[in-house]
């Protein structure tokens, strides 16, 4: 089998997926198993809808009320109730903590949600990335969490590193955000960390190219229901029944 049987592009989460639980993957992007998303993902989402408002919204638009229109929006069939009164609570402190990282007159994006492709020597399909907010001399990279990290995270620098591929001469930077402060990192020397997608990204095509044939790949690898990706029971379940335990 080739990769590009599989997927069509690869990006910095599918890959983390595929580092941290093969088995996960494999369910997901060949028997399309997919967990159900938490009400965590579309806070984040809501929240980063929320601040490109406070940078290229109107002279009347409230970044915390576009950001939690957004987020009733998304969440508005689905999910626990009580998962999205908890979440719906860090919109405004979050949003607000946002605001507190720009001094003065908050900078216009020059783009946002682009579309980063990346080609690789030797890989069959391309990997690729969306940036959130471009600025004209650096794309931020808009991180909400409940545990404020003291450096840019492990797989969040192969996501810069991505992103630095076509950045030309700016700079990436992370801004993690919770609900009582923000920080802002910068990516420094991402030549490792793009080294290492490279690799993780080959490596995967080499460990599905010794397979003849998907069902050869599925009784050969183990998934780890102890990882966040199996987190919903059905999801489990629908594991279980792929791989007969």
């Amino acid at each position: 089998m080739e990769l590009s049987d599989i997927v069509k592009h690869l990006s910095h989460s599918s890959l983390m997926c595929a580092r941290i639980d093969t088995g996960y993957w494999w369910a997901k992007y060949y028997h399309k198993i997919y967990d159900a998303p938490s009400a965590a993902m579309p806070r984040g989402l809501a929240i980063e809808h929320g601040c490109a408002h406070f940078h290229n919204g109107g002279e009347f638009d409230d970044p915390v009320e576009e950001a939690e229109k957004d987020f009733a929006r998304r969440t508005a069939l689905g999910f626990d109730s009580d998962a999205k009164e908890r979440e719906a609570a860090n919109i405004a402190p979050m949003v607000e903590q946002y605001r507190t990282l720009w001094d003065g007159e908050p900078p216009e994006m020059v783009d946002y949600q682009r579309r980063v492709e990346v080609e690789v020597d030797g890989l069959s399909v391309p990997i690729i990335g969306y940036t959130d907010f471009e600025f004209e001399d650096s794309i931020w990279d808009l991180k909400t969490t409940t545990r404020m990290p003291s450096a840019i995270k492990y797989e969040h620098r192969h996501q810069g590193a991505i992103y630095q591929q076509t950045a030309g001469n700016r700079a990436i930077k992370f801004a993690y955000v919770t609900a009582k402060k923000a920080a802002l990192y910068t990516l420094e020397d991402s030549t490792d960390d793009w080294k290492a997608v490279c690799q993780m990204a080959l490596r995967l095509q080499k460990f599905i190219q010794q397979f003849d044939t998907p069902e050869d790949l599925t009784a050969s690898v183990i998934p780890n229901y102890d990882t966040f990706y199996w987190s919903s029971p059905r999801t489990k379940e629908e594991g279980k029944r792929v791989y007969g335990f």
